[in-house]
């Protein structure tokens, strides 16, 4: 019996003492239920997902009635948010990332698709897309298909009715309860589809001749083309060392961070106070050897990326290594921060290691960033690890410009430079 309470007392302290530490408690008990619910909401858990429309450009140089009537179908789908551009801005917003997609209908759509039976003259369409979007490409050309065949057959037979109709069996349209009179039409009319449908004797490709299935077909041709400003297109390895690269120097600040809670634990910062060191230049230190660090870091994970699995830098080189400076400044800002504003180490591991986890979410280094919903979207700017992740991408697949790269590092270094202010506002030489 004395060893059953004494082993009943060893575990209600140990009990006690982890429900005592709230910080811990917090971390184990929240931690779970964020990241659940983050991937709930991305993968639809609940069966309702909403999905974040799909930016696309929408580009009209034919300007026809029936062009424009399937322009405003495709602005009216709740599937898609789209924006009227030129060519040329059609051609760059989606290399830059800035549009997922880009729908454009040339001079004389309308003439040409109206003849939709003469498989000889059909329009061509052209459909770009980003090189990371070609399942959004997929859904996008199946939309268009929907509206213009729905569009083009109306204007052809001047009725709103579902073109579905015009292939309707007879026995279908003996059930259907209209009058006989309009049943003999009905089917007279799909007699003559089927007609259509069946090449005739001597009829070639070349005379216009149409084989099965093609008189009611797409009233025009598509071509598809992947746009980026790299030379090599889409390449997903690069897309997941720059989320994991950023990920784990982020998590290196933490730990960096936390070891400076255990220098000053040890009464370091106590004898360093005791020396002529001001708080600036003691803090200083420690933000450029973890900004070099970091760095250093960042830098080896993407160059063994390149070396093992062939992407490149197809960007600005300067730009490429500004991102990578700007996160390493971040990652130090980061942990000088975490260091003056911590109690324990061990509370503030754990309350570290949380908010980590967020800013990685959140900044699309797990799952990129354009399959969130679209309020969830807008509200990643404000994370600066998604211009960082997006930074890196924009400099090695996307193959962008020094101007994006300036931007992205703009952020990262403003970020770093808050996070320094407030260490050094919140600086305590004792635990």
């Amino acid at each position: 019996m004395t060893m059953m309470h004494a082993l009943t007392a060893l575990v209600r302290t140990q009990l006690q003492l982890y429900l005592k530490n709230r910080k811990a408690l917090i971390t184990h008990l929240l931690m779970p239920v964020l990241i659940a619910a983050f991937f709930g909401s991305l993968f639809g858990g609940s069966g309702v997902k909403e999905t974040a429309r799909l930016k696309v450009a929408w580009v009209d140089e034919d300007g026809s009635a029936l062009s424009q009537r399937i322009g405003e179908q495709l602005r009216q789908d709740d599937k898609l948010a789209v924006q009227v551009m030129t060519r040329a801005e059609a051609d760059a917003a989606v290399r830059k990332g800035e549009r997922r997609a880009a729908l454009l209908l040339p001079a004389g759509f309308g003439a040409q698709a109206s003849r939709w039976w003469d498989r000889r003259s059909l329009p061509e369409v052209q459909l770009w897309y980003d090189p990371s979007e070609a399942l959004s490409a997929q859904m996008l050309e199946g939309l268009l298909a929907q509206h213009a065949m729905r569009e083009t057959l109306a204007q052809s037979f001047k009725t709103g009715a579902d073109a579905g109709g015009l292939a309707t069996l007879d026995s279908d349209i003996e059930a259907s309860g209209v009058s006989p009179l309009r049943r003999e039409q009905l089917k007279a009319l799909a007699r003559a589809v089927g007609e259509l449908q069946t090449p005739q004797p001597g009829e070639s490709a070349a005379s216009g001749a149409t084989s099965p299935g093609q008189a009611l077909s797409l009233p025009y041709a598509l071509m598809t083309r992947a746009l980026s400003a790299g030379q090599a297109g889409y390449n997903g390895y690069a897309h997941s060392f720059s989320g994991m690269g950023v990920q784990f120097v982020l998590m290196l600040g933490v730990e960096l961070g936390v070891g400076l809670l255990m220098a000053r634990r040890s009464g370091m910062w106590q004898r360093l106070r005791a020396a002529p060191l001001s708080r600036g230049l003691v803090l200083g230190s420690h933000f450029l050897s973890i900004w070099i660090i970091a760095s250093s870091v960042l830098l080896v994970v993407m160059v063994a990326g390149m070396v093992m699995f062939g992407f490149r830098v197809q960007g600005s080189l300067p730009g490429f290594a500004l991102v990578v400076l700007g996160m390493g400044a971040f990652t130090a800002g980061f942990g000088l921060a975490l260091a003056a504003m911590g109690g324990s180490p061990e509370a503030t591991r754990g309350l570290a290691i949380m908010a980590s986890l967020v800013l990685v979410m959140l900044g699309g280094a797990w799952v990129p960033s354009f399959v969130f919903p679209a309020w969830l979207q807008d509200l990643t700017l404000w994370v600066p690890l998604r211009w960082a992740v997006d930074g890196l991408d924009a400099m090695t697949w996307r193959g962008q410009d020094l101007g994006v790269a300036l931007l992205a590092a703009a952020v990262l270094f403003g970020s770093a430079l808050l996070l320094v202010g407030l260490a050094i506002w919140r600086f305590r030489w004792r635990e």
